[in-house]
């Protein structure tokens, strides 16, 4: 059967996007060996699903579909710069939220959503994030980890109203991402 790699996605508005993209500009100067994201792949990933058959992509949009609308829209505001696993030892770079009970809330309910689809319960504990870039190498790391503790910024907010299903496409140049289904959130 065919399959195509999905993700569950909540996005941030182009405005706050460029506000990050200038946040993140200020990492580059590091000029740590680190894959930078582009601003228009700025995103909250919800769940990661990974290989989907087509036949299955239509009855998780419905039922993403009915469960989403028990989610009014919120705003999210992205504070903080930080690293996985810890800045010790950084592999992903990100841009988050110290604390978000509306995106917690959310992303617990697609978590169920998709374990009756088949689809495992991530074990991790949940941090909205928006991921920045990927470390690859050592070259100028300690710059880049002391860029991270010292860069400031004003905290950005972003109004989430839709969740999306995302279609990813892993070409030799990065990934590209199409939306598959929008779903709207609640209206405030």
């Amino acid at each position: 059967m065919s399959t195509i790699r999905t993700f569950i996605a909540l996005p941030a508005s182009s405005d706050v996007q460029r506000q990050m993209a200038a946040v993140q500009s200020q990492l580059k100067a590091t000029q740590a060996d680190v894959k930078w994201e582009k601003q228009d792949k700025f995103h909250i990933t919800l769940k990661f699903l990974g290989g989907v058959e087509l036949s299955i992509i239509e009855s998780l949009s419905s039922t993403l579909a009915g469960i989403v609308k028990q989610y009014p829209a919120f705003e999210i505001p992205y504070n903080s710069l930080g690293a996985f696993p810890n800045l010790h030892n950084p592999r992903v770079i990100w841009i988050g939220t110290k604390s978000n009970q509306s995106a917690l809330d959310l992303q617990s309910g697609i978590d169920r959503v998709c374990l009756d689809f088949g689809f495992q319960k991530e074990e991790r504990a949940f941090h909205p994030h928006i991921t920045f870039g990927r470390v690859k190498g050592t070259r100028n790391l300690a710059r880049l980890t002391e860029a991270i503790k010292t860069v400031t910024f004003e905290p950005m907010h972003s109004r989430c109203s839709e969740l999306l299903l995302m279609k990813s496409d892993l070409r030799p140049g990065g990934s590209i991402y199409t939306i598959l289904k929008s779903f709207p959130l609640q209206p405030l």
